[in-house]
């Protein structure tokens, strides 16, 4: 069964740990969650940032990502930027 992807649940997985499905090993720590404002009335719209190791760099598509605690789900990320630490992807909710 699918979690219900909303900022609650992102919000207590900060800093949590995310698996990439097909890519053995490859795991994304979500450093940010972030709402943004309101688009329309009751609309709640967030932002997140995932950091990632410098190699593989994950091209823009959907992945399945995976926790241990909700399973696996579909989440379409964008690489936004690299430094030492790693790669930097985002996921928009909107």
């Amino acid at each position: 069964m699918l979690p219900t992807l909303d900022y609650a649940f992102f919000a207590a997985r900060l800093h949590g740990f995310f698996a990439v499905g097909g890519h053995e090993g490859v795991t994304l720590t979500l450093t940010a969650a972030d709402r943004l404002p309101p688009q329309a009335p009751g609309h709640v719209g967030f932002s997140l940032m995932f950091r990632g190791p410098l190699q593989p760099q994950l091209e823009q598509m959907t992945y399945l990502l995976g926790t241990a605690d909700a399973g696996t789900f579909p989440l379409f990320i964008v690489p936004v930027g690299r430094d030492q630490a790693g790669m930097q992807y985002q996921a928009i909710f909107n």
